[in-house]
């Protein structure tokens, strides 16, 4: 096989940028093929020095032994000469071989040809994809069995070239549960890197993300692993349109409710202890359903309070998340009579709870507390037969004979399974795929020791909006830093924009046409004020303004100012240093003069930085 070696002769006189922790995802060796140089020349412009994407198995070896390493070959050139490193992902399997784990043998020998012919371009490896989900690992997922794959792959690469990064397979979310099952099994000894892939979906940076890092840390710690890196192999926020469900769907459940818009009081929760907030980050039940009589805002703790009426209707967020402490609350609002409204998929599928150190974190809890609310679902990996995909969903009732559809994305079932005698549950909206039919949205009318209604729509609409996304990019970034992550990639650089409802098609930070979105120049303009070689921040907190500081490199001081609550003027004290510059999330210079060292300015969700200043 010939080596790259030569097309590296030609570019020893470019020297590659500083080790930095900005990477970005992307699928050049796909879709992306085309205007992969253009794509690469602007990831660099944005200040971004890493890019991950798959050296998928079936595409280097098209038939046993029989390899094509054509566009590999020129994508590490194309990468190289514009001095980003690659992180390949040695992934997934061929026709013959299949499920990998089962057939080490081949599996090896792909990984050992990659590191062979590209060791000396790739600095580091990924084995495996989000292991612990059946499409990627081909099967049920197990974390000892992707131990078996990822022990002997981490010896091989480490005897032909040592000096490789082997980082484990990033997985979806931070399965703790999976990834100890893979320590236990030896895991934790067969990696120099940590990857995981923590997407936030329907909530903000800073309601758990540093929490979940604490505990994963927490995990590596007890495995021997605490001390090495943690990287986002994957992280990032779509702004898929929404579906227009609940505007739709909201009028019908309101019917079977028996109530009416313009005589009900939406209650929502505006939480800042728990950082739960009903109006999270696309939903506001007055854009959904306009004409309501009022809109009032409580804590969870007012809820045991709250009292039950027909023209009152509590709003829960559409996240699928409570903290189970006030569980006996909510039943209890539930037992006067009250009215809920659960605006998308289910709601109670995670639970916000305080672990011993009094940190917030966000547990899975799936069905766990579905009895005491007599909520009964169901879904394709709970029970066998049920569809992944729906053809087509319509409502319920004669009144429109089925004709009126809903487009389909994510979606859970509802039964009768946890009904009390004297319970119904009220068909609203039906999914549909071939002969199955599902109910997607209804009521749940109580008369046992529950007397109140619960109004459910199982469609699952995650997504924020273009100016969120751009929002949230580095204040993720900064709270990851500030949690002791070493590097992110962002996921992903271009969106395909092939469906207009499909969220993965817009998870990009430039468009399909290389347009950049504001999350472009956000990303651009907090690789500039937090360049490679930065101090890991200090972030503190008071209540929901959030302050960073770090030193660049020079030892010059730099900050960072939001306040996730919307508009607030804030002072801050100039503790060290000379300011020199404000810029807003989007590069865009802010002019501001200290007074007596003090700062008085508008924080809001978009960043603000200063250069020169500790705050």
């Amino acid at each position: 096989m010939k080596s790259l070696l030569s097309c590296i002769v030609l570019l020893a006189g470019f020297c590659l940028a500083a080790d930095s922790p900005y990477g970005t995802c992307a699928h050049l060796q796909r879709w992306e093929y085309d205007r992969a140089s253009e794509e690469l020349k602007q990831m660099k412009a944005a200040g971004i020095d890493h890019v991950r994407f798959d050296f998928d198995w079936d595409a280097l070896e098209t038939a046993p032994g029989v390899w094509n390493f054509d566009k590999m070959d020129s994508l590490a050139v194309m990468a190289r000469g514009n001095g980003i490193r690659i992180l390949p992902i040695l992934a997934y399997d061929v026709k013959w071989a299949t499920p990998a784990w089962k057939h080490l043998p081949e599996f090896l020998n792909y990984v050992g040809t990659v590191v062979r012919r590209y060791g000396d371009v790739m600095p580091c490896v990924e084995i495996w994809n989000e292991p612990n989900l059946q499409g990627f690992w081909r099967g049920k997922p197990s974390g000892r069995e992707y131990a078996s794959l990822l022990i002997p792959a981490y010896r091989k690469i480490k005897e032909l070239n040592p000096g490789i990064t082997v980082a484990y397979g990033g997985t979806s979310l931070i399965p703790l549960d999976y990834i100890e099952d893979s320590f236990k099994a030896g895991a934790a000894q067969a990696m120099d890197v940590m990857c995981i892939h923590p997407y936030r979906c329907n909530e903000m940076p800073e309601e758990y993300l540093a929490s979940d890092l604490a505990g994963l840390r927490r995990l590596m710690a007890r495995y021997g692993a605490g001390e090495k890196p943690v990287w986002f192999s994957e992280m990032g926020y779509s702004t898929v349109e929404r579906m227009p469900y609940l505007s739709r769907v909201l009028p019908r459940l309101f019917a079977a409710l028996g109530m009416t818009p313009e005589t009900t009081t939406c209650v929502i929760f505006r939480d800042v202890d728990f950082r739960y907030d009903t109006e999270g980050l696309g939903f506001r039940i007055q854009d959904a359903l306009p004409g309501l009589k009022a809109v009032r805002p409580i804590a969870l703790k007012e809820l045991k309070r709250l009292a039950a009426g027909t023209d009152t209707l509590l709003v829960l967020p559409d996240n699928e998340s409570f903290p189970s402490e006030f569980l006996p609350d909510l039943t209890g609002y539930l037992r006067r009579g009250g009215r809920v409204l659960s605006p998308g998929g289910l709601p109670l599928y995670f639970d916000l709870r305080r672990d011993a150190s009094g940190v917030l974190r966000k547990v899975q809890v799936n069905e766990k507390y579905m009895k005491e609310l007599h909520l009964g679902w169901y879904t394709f990996w709970t029970r066998p037969g049920t569809p992944k995909k729906l053809e087509k969903q319509e409502f319920a009732g004669p009144h429109d004979d089925g004709q009126e559809t809903l487009p389909v994305n994510g979606f859970r079932f509802f039964d009768r399974t946890n009904l009390a005698a004297g319970d119904q549950l009220e068909p609203v909206l039906y999914g549909r795929s071939g002969e199955f039919r599902g109910i997607t949205a209804g009521v749940y009318h109580f008369n046992s020791d529950l007397k109140g209604k619960i109004a459910v729509c199982g469609n699952l609409n995650p997504g924020v909006p273009e100016k969120k996304q751009a929002e949230f990019l580095p204040r993720t970034m900064l709270i990851a830093f500030a949690s002791g992550v070493e590097r992110i990639y962002w996921y992903s650089f271009r969106s395909t924009e092939r469906s207009r409802f499909d969220g993965e098609a817009h998870f990009g930070i430039v468009r399909n046409d290389l347009a950049p979105k504001d999350a472009y120049r956000a990303y651009r303009t907090l690789s500039e004020l937090h360049p490679a070689g930065s101090t890991r921040p200090e972030l503190r907190s008071d209540g929901p303004l959030y302050i960073a500081n770090w030193k660049t490199p020079g030892n010059i001081p730099a900050a960072a100012v939001w306040n996730i609550a919307g508009e607030q003027t804030v002072k801050l004290k100039i503790r060290n240093g000379r300011l020199s510059a404000v810029r807003d999330h989007l590069g865009r210079e802010v002019k501001l003069s200290p007074e007596n060292s003090v700062l008085t300015f508008s924080a809001s969700p978009g960043i603000l930085y200063f250069s020169g200043v500790e705050l």
